[in-house]
């Protein structure tokens, strides 16, 4: 039997041109999706709903390309592994990372990756309306690093009239390992605060 000449369509691979097609373009759309991977608009809606399906495919395909985080030894441990993982993996994919913000998480197998820092956020003792913040704080936490900080606005006047602003546009720098691990210390500093106040939010 003769071999198909393109390559046979699977989750994976929809993915996988998905992120390199946002990579390039900063956008997806199946039309142009379809084109990329060589098959035809029918094919690529043979395997998906649409473009909301194709986003959430990306988006597990990082997740399972990332780094594995694993089980933690606390809480503590969970929260930094998370952050610095999915801020390198952001930082590696930063035109995707609009498309995530406006696309819901609906597969389990994305949710999974986060199971151990759940866990391990119970076992250190936080509550579990807490939970949800803690990892969402985690994920904008390693958006907005990843991203990096905007370009600063400066004029004469600004000089003039707002000097701690200034100040802080003439010795700023951006480092995004270094700018990772001071926003790791902060987020657990932050959340050792709330986990030992009884009476914290």
């Amino acid at each position: 039997m003769a071999r198909p000449k393109t390559q046979l369509l699977s989750a994976a691979r929809i993915a996988d041109g998905a992120i390199e097609l946002v990579d390039r373009t900063g956008d997806v759309q199946m039309v142009q999706l379809a084109r990329h991977l060589g098959v035809a608009p029918s094919s690529l809606y043979s395997h998906v709903t649409g473009r909301a399906e194709v986003i959430d495919l990306a988006r597990l395909r990082m997740l399972e390309l990332m780094e594995s985080v694993g089980p933690a030894h606390d809480w503590r441990e969970a929260v930094a592994n998370l952050l610095r993982r999915l801020t390198a993996l952001y930082a590696r994919h930063r035109r995707i990372l609009p498309l995530l913000s406006t696309t819901a998480v609906a597969c389990d197998r994305s949710i999974a990756v986060y199971e151990p820092m759940f866990a391990a956020l119970i076992d250190g003792g936080f509550r579990r309306d807490q939970l949800r913040l803690v990892v969402a704080m985690v994920e904008f936490q390693a958006f907005g690093l990843a991203q990096g900080l905007p370009a600063p606005v400066m004029s004469d006047h600004i000089r003039e009239t707002l000097p701690a602003y200034t100040a802080s546009v003439d010795h700023s720098r951006y480092d995004l390992p270094t700018a990772t691990e001071f926003s790791v210390a902060m987020v657990i500093g932050g959340l050792e605060a709330i986990r030992t106040h009884p009476g914290a939010p």
